[in-house]
């Protein structure tokens, strides 16, 4: 079954990261011009089929009609998930310090690809997600995440637990990020090969799982409310992480 994707970023991005995946692009030929010819020369080169329709029979099919399609839409097949070893071959071959992010039962597309597109611009170097009663890789996510699903490698798990140990021996320290702690993201060195931790919209990091972390850190607020959006908090611990390392290098160099 193919999956519908829409919007200039996001199909620019497939053809970019993944053409592979990339089955028919339909695009309205009104202002054929900047990112929108870019999407036409690249599918003309790939021999990706391609549409050009007037904007009277711009209707692909199966597309929501309230979404905003800034007239481009693509059919993928379906979206491929990466292993846990794709992810250590990301950061090995950038030489880089590892830093992964794990998604306890997060639900909401918006929230999911908000992550998604924070994580490509931190430099998260993957993604891993439980099978059960977390949201899927959907055509709202990759809209959401301006096509970054595609940038990093994201991997589906049946069990949480067994890939945190993965990374466990792979040599990262385990962040768990949770108002429910003293401790602050800012108190910690985050130079090290990481794996941060974030949960549920609603309960948070399950027990089981916070039980593994090994650590655990809040991110300090002066106002009223209790915690931050899940994509808020995620993106400034993680931008927190890359800050430190940034400078740990300039120190260093």
């Amino acid at each position: 079954m193919s999956k519908i994707i829409w919007g200039i970023n996001p199909v620019l991005e497939a053809l970019k990261s993944s053409p592979e995946l990339v089955e028919e692009i339909w695009i309205e030929n009104k202002s054929l011009y900047g990112k929108k010819y870019q999407i036409v020369d690249k599918a003309k080169k790939l021999e990706i089929p391609l549409k050009l329709v007037s904007s009277e029979k711009f209707k692909p099919p199966k597309v929501p009609p309230q979404v905003n399609t800034q007239g481009v839409v693509a059919y993928l097949s379906e979206f491929v998930y990466h292993s846990l070893e794709e992810i250590v071959e990301k950061w090995e071959k950038k030489g880089e310090i590892p830093l992964v992010l794990f998604l306890d039962e997060v639900e909401d597309p918006q929230n999911l690809g908000s992550i998604i597109r924070s994580a490509d611009a931190g430099g998260v170097h993957g993604i891993v997600i439980p099978k059960r009663r977390s949201c899927e890789i959907t055509s709202t996510v990759i809209k959401v995440s301006s096509g970054s699903a595609f940038n990093l490698p994201i991997a589906k798990v049946t069990n949480l637990k067994h890939a945190i140990t993965f990374f466990k021996e792979k040599g990262l320290w385990i962040i768990g990020l949770t108002p429910h702690v003293q401790t602050s993201i800012y108190e910690l060195d985050l130079t090290q090969p990481l794996a941060l931790m974030v949960g549920n919209e609603h309960r948070g990091i399950r027990k089981s799982n916070l039980e593994l972390c090994d650590f655990l850190a809040q991110i300090p607020m002066k106002g009223k409310i209790e915690s931050l959006n899940v994509s808020v908090a995620t993106a400034i611990a993680i931008f927190e992480i890359l800050r430190q390392r940034f400078y740990s290098e300039k120190i260093n160099s």
